[in-house]
């Protein structure tokens, strides 16, 4: 017996559920959602391109260089840095090694505890980090800055504060 034919695109194995089905709340929320999650994935892949092309690095490299750059002293604990950009201790561990391999960062034992260890940006860490920003500022301009205007910047403030205490609670 043959399956039959579909429309392009339609594959017939579905729940069954017409347009608007109510699968994860109201049928505007999911929409919302949908697009949310699309784009956002989109403008990451976008920014991920353009910053492994320009820099030779990716984004999860350009925020922890950029993490360091802001800490005190350019220079966090393993467990604090893994917390601020969202890792796994054990994946950060890898990350830091390939980065104290290309000379960006060092890994030294932390004084006050020797189970700890502080991940400090290097000089060459630095000027890899400001010669990526200056290319990965431009496409954020072009995602970001030259399609939002003050108020839809604004809104999208308030949107991110309140998600990111929802997760974070």
């Amino acid at each position: 017996m043959t399956a039959p034919l579909l429309p392009c695109g339609q594959t017939g194995g579905g729940l069954g559920l017409g347009p608007g089905a109510d699968l994860l709340g109201e049928a505007r929320t999911l929409e919302v959602w949908r697009t949310y999650l699309e784009t956002s994935e989109r403008v990451m892949a976008r920014l991920q391109a353009g910053l492994k092309a320009d820099a030779g690095m990716d984004m999860a490299d350009y925020n922890l260089l950029m993490v360091l750059a802001e800490a005190p002293e350019r220079t966090l604990t393993m467990s604090v840095l893994a917390d601020r950009i969202v890792f796994s201790v054990p994946r950060l561990s890898y990350r830091i090694g390939v980065l104290v391999e290309r000379g960006w960062v060092d890994k030294l034992p932390c004084a006050e505890d020797k189970r700890a260890h502080n991940i400090v940006l290097t000089e060459d860490g630095a000027r890899a980090l400001m010669r990526a920003g200056r290319d990965h500022r431009e496409q954020i301009r072009a995602v970001f800055d030259d399609v939002l205007d003050e108020d839809d910047i604004a809104a999208l403030e308030t949107v991110m504060e309140k998600m990111r205490a929802a997760v974070d609670s």
